[in-house]
């Protein structure tokens, strides 16, 4: 029987130097680990297993990457106090690559500075690094004390998951990101559990014409609908961008042509169309004309679901020679610094902010109630990764998850809106 892109990468991993299936357990010898916001808790977890001063050595100081993005710049003395921590342990460790007081989402800059490559498994404190699977990287977020041990031995124990493949038919609209809306729909049609502890491999003719801010999407979403790993081929894509961003080796991994899948299920794209996600779950979803025309407060473009360039543009395309409506506040935080600079080379940030957009610094902020808080009654609409009650602030607000068009397109009008109109309007 043929063998998934899992059970390949984590067979090549395999400290045992064995092959491995779905179902085995097995130890995995890591080739990377992101630490961000939460280094300071992960030392604090050695401290409590008898360690007394904290994570005694790194396995190996050039693949443990450390950032402090979450809290750039501090908004409080705590996260003052964790930001120095992970400084003085970046400099009594040696960690080569520290990115300190550098606004972004841990997530895009592990992939801008090309930390994640094909063929690797890459893990960190935090529940989005499914995204490194867009690279065709096994990524998967672990708890604080597993990343306490895998800093100091470079090596993890898990379940080899099984594989759900999902095959994305269709064209691709050409006038706006489609991939959040595909996410959306699997959940709202199969649950956000549709996946549990399994390894999503995104494969098909629409995979395959997206590009890699639509894959980073889909992959990042992997976890909300439980998956372990979010999984795609590389090809020539993949590999031009890797290739863009490290001279380091790799050796991309491809499921072979009769590899035994647990489910398979099929996307239409035609099917798909808007989505929109109502408070207060990730699936539940709706087709677009259940929820037009309701009014929102605020609008919120970034994260690492859905804050590169190519969602920035689009907002940029519906918003040329419009307004955000009065009363209506849009925010917009690129995934990184080189998102960022990308989109002031393209020329998209002075006619948004001319628009009345307001640009913060890149980052998790807007995602994590940090930034952009929302009051009691208050409704928005968001590109951001999670709409849980009291994930923007006050529990008695509501999140609704959509696409960045959408999320636009719903800025100009003050209600939740159909971007496709508009798209259309700006393309004549």
């Amino acid at each position: 029987m043929g063998r998934t892109i899992a059970e390949k990468v984590l067979s090549k991993k395999s400290v045992e130097q064995r092959e491995v299936n779905a179902g085995d357990y097995v130890g995995v010898k890591i080739d990377g680990l992101m630490l961000n916001v939460t280094t300071s808790q992960v030392n604090d977890k050695a401290i409590e297993a008898g360690l007394p001063g904290g994570l005694p050595r790194l396995w190996d100081t050039e693949r443990v990457y450390m950032m402090t993005e979450h809290h750039q710049p501090p908004q409080s003395e705590l996260q003052a106090r964790r930001n120095k921590i992970a400084r003085d342990l970046a400099a009594r460790l040696g960690v080569k690559y520290f990115h300190d007081a550098e606004p972004g989402v841990c997530h895009q800059m592990m992939c801008d500075y090309g930390y994640v490559r094909p063929g690797e498994v890459i893990v960190g404190p935090d529940s989005h690094c499914t995204l490194y699977g867009a690279l065709n990287a096994a990524g998967a977020g672990i708890a604080e004390p597993d990343a306490a041990y895998a800093a100091v031995f470079g090596e993890l124990w898990l379940r080899v998951p099984d594989s759900l493949k999902v095959s994305i038919e269709g064209e691709l609209p050409n006038s706006y990101p489609v991939a959040k809306d595909v996410v959306l729909y699997l959940a709202g049609k199969y649950g956000d559990d549709m996946a549990q502890y399994l390894a999503i491999e995104y494969k098909g003719p629409a995979v395959r014409e997206m590009d890699m801010a639509g894959r980073m999407c889909l992959a990042d979403r992997g976890v909300e609908l439980g998956a372990k790993f979010a999984l795609f081929e590389a090809d020539e894509k993949t590999l031009a961008y890797v290739r863009k961003r490290t001279d380091k080796s790799f050796e991309a991994v491809s499921p072979d042509p009769d590899a035994h899948y647990s489910r398979e299920i099929t996307v239409d794209l035609e099917e798909v169309g808007i989505r929109v996600a109502k408070p207060h779950t990730f699936d539940n979803v709706v087709p677009i004309e259940e929820v037009a025309g309701k009014r929102i407060d605020q609008a919120l473009i970034g994260s690492c679901a859905n804050g590169r360039l190519e969602d920035i543009e689009v907002a940029a395309r519906i918003l040329r020679g419009r307004k955000v409506a009065k009363g209506v506040r849009l925010i917009i935080s690129p995934a990184s610094y080189n998102v960022y600079l990308q989109c002031l080379e393209a020329g998209l940030v002075e006619p948004l902010v001319r628009s009345g957009a307001q640009f913060l610094e890149p980052g998790c902020g807007v995602c994590t109630a940090r930034l952009a808080y929302m009051a009691d009654g208050e409704v928005s609409i968001t590109c951001t990764t999670r709409n849980y009650r009291g994930r923007k602030g006050s529990p008695k607000a509501e999140i609704y998850l959509a696409g960045p068009a959408t999320v636009a397109a719903s800025a100009v009008t003050g209600v939740i809106t159909d971007p496709r109109e508009m798209l259309n309007a700006a393309s004549k």
